[in-house]
Parts: structure tokens; sequence; C-alpha cells
């Protein structure tokens, strides 16, 4: 896929994924839902994980990507895995987490499910199959699949060879670089995770607590339909949410992610890098298939057209 303005800055530039990759089940309700009741549903299995999603949607734009996580089962059918990246292995243990989803009748999340257990067990990872993969300029995607002690491992061993880029996950494992944020140099997460990380009671206290943790991060944070949050060399930008027909939300804050990291390390102009989140997020939301250039192009930018930026004075 192409986006005008990033292609061309991402020849040089490594994105190395990596946490979570295991099989989702996107359970989508037929009809008004009942509590208690036995509700008719579809459903879909599909590779996931917050890395691995973050991993596909860059491998969009760019062949500079490799995603890093724990080996299958052997049995594992292939087809998950048909135009994805295979993840590589860094450690011997077998991958048993998974992630369900129930969805309502219009495709909003109603309660995400997920058991990582094999990875918060774990006490270290094979940092040689990554490091063999540093080259150019560097990018270490990081999400909070792991315990804290091997999170903050990871994070010590990269954040002088890398920038190291962190997707928020989930306000259960958020406090899990709570004493790493002076090493981070971005973190994308939603307003609930960022409450959860600071225990704060307010978007701009917790945003004021991160920046005198960091004053250098890059922040961002979506906010569901309201508008989402970025912080870029202390300078605030809110970006308007367009309306769209939403079919599966499940993944649109990853995809979100994605851009973020994306343009960010591209480069571009604060307006275009929280304005590409936003519409990029959308098209996952609107459950987008990505097949043909010219027609994600089209809809990529007739969502872009929806979306207003305004900048802020300094924090």
């Amino acid at each position: 896929m192409k986006i005008l303005s990033i292609n061309n800055k991402l020849k040089n530039m490594n994105y190395l994924c990596v946490g979570a990759c295991h099989i989702d089940n996107i359970l989508k309700i037929q009809k008004e839902y009942k509590l208690e009741r036995t509700n008719p549903v579809n459903s879909t299995l599909k590779l996931g994980g917050v890395v691995s999603n973050i991993a596909n949607n860059l491998k969009l734009f760019t062949k500079n990507t490799k995603l890093f996580s724990l080996p299958f089962e052997k049995n594992i059918n292939t087809k998950f895995f048909t135009n994805k990246i295979k993840p590589i292995e860094i450690s011997n243990s077998i991958n048993d987490s998974f992630y369900n989803a129930i969805l309502d009748k219009n495709g909003k999340l109603i309660i995400g499910l997920a058991s990582n257990s094999t990875y918060e067990k774990i006490k270290n990872i094979n940092f040689r199959k990554i490091d063999k993969f540093l080259k150019n300029e560097n990018y270490l995607i990081l999400d909070l699949c792991f315990n804290q002690n091997l999170i903050e491992k990871i994070i010590n061993y990269y954040y002088k060879k890398v920038k190291i880029y962190i997707a928020g996950t989930s306000i259960y494992k958020i406090h899990r670089i709570r004493k790493s944020l002076k090493f981070i140099d971005s973190l994308c997460l939603n307003e609930d995770e960022l409450l959860a990380l600071t225990k704060k009671n307010s978007l701009n206290s917790s945003i004021n607590y991160i920046i005198n943790k960091n004053k250098n991060i890059n922040l961002s944070i979506t906010r569901s339909n309201k508008p989402a949050i970025m912080i870029l060399k202390n300078n605030k930008y809110l970006g308007t949410i367009p309306k769209i027909q939403v079919k599966n939300e499940n993944g649109a804050g990853d995809a979100f992610a994605s851009m973020f990291f994306l343009t960010l390390s591209s480069k571009l102009h604060p307006s275009l890098i929280l304005s590409y989140s936003i519409a990029f997020g959308c098209l996952k939301a609107m459950d987008f298939q990505y097949k043909k250039t010219k027609y994600f192009n089209k809809e990529f930018n007739r969502i872009l057209k929806k979306v207003n930026i305004k900048k802020y004075e300094k924090q």
C-alpha cells in the first residue's frame, strides 16, 4: 500500500515488533443480546495479539518489519499465517495464549477475554535473534504481554540502541512500564490505560505526570469517538473522529498505533501524524479489507478529509 509522503522515507527504517501473537476468536452477536441467555453469534478465527496486529499493519507499507514472539503448537493451522508475518521464535516456551472478543450486532466491543499465561511466566527471551536484525534506523515496538521484570529488562537492554515505542495493551498491564517511562520514546494508549498508568483522575494531570517523567516522550491517546490527543515536543494536538459505520472495532486501536508509529518515525508534520492515525484506525473499525492499493487510497483519503486537527500552545 502507498500513502504519499510516507513510502519514500521507509527504505532505511527497521521495525522490530516484540510481543504477543496468538489466535483471536471474534464472536459477533447476530441480534440484540440478552444477558444470562444464549445468544446466536458469528465466529471468526484469525491471527491476533497487539504487536502481531501492529506488525501486520506495518507490513502493508514496508517490508522492513519483523515480528518476534513465542512458538505455536505444532498442530496450529498454517492458514492463519497466510499473507501474515510469521513470528520469529524468541523462547522455547510453547504459546498457549488466546483472545476472545464479544461484539454486539453493530461491531462494538462488549468484552474482551485474554489469556497470556505463557508470556507472563517466561523470565527471558533470546535477544540475539532480535539483535541480528538491527540495522539503519531501528524502532523496537513492544506490547505489554510479558511480566514487568522482563519488560523492564527488554527496555533497559535496548533503549540506548534503538527508539522504543510502546503500545498500551491493557488497563491491567499498563502499570508495567511505570518505572520505565524515562526510557520510552513514544507511547500510544487509550484514555483508560492512561489513567491506570498514572493513577490520576483526569487527562491533564495524567499527561503532566508522564511529561514530568519524560519531557521528550511522544504521546497519543485514543478516546473512542471523542477527539484523540497527541503530545509532540510538548505541543498538544486534538483530532476529531469522523462518524463512520462501525462493523468491528476490535483491533482499531492497534491500527491507530501502527500508523502513529509509522508516521512518527517518518518525521511527518504533526497534523499528518494524528490525522493519518485516526483515518487508519477508522478504516479498521469499518472492517475495511486491504486488497487493492487504488481502492485503499480512495477510502483512506475519503476518511482523512473528515478529520480536523487543532493545535494548542505548549504544555
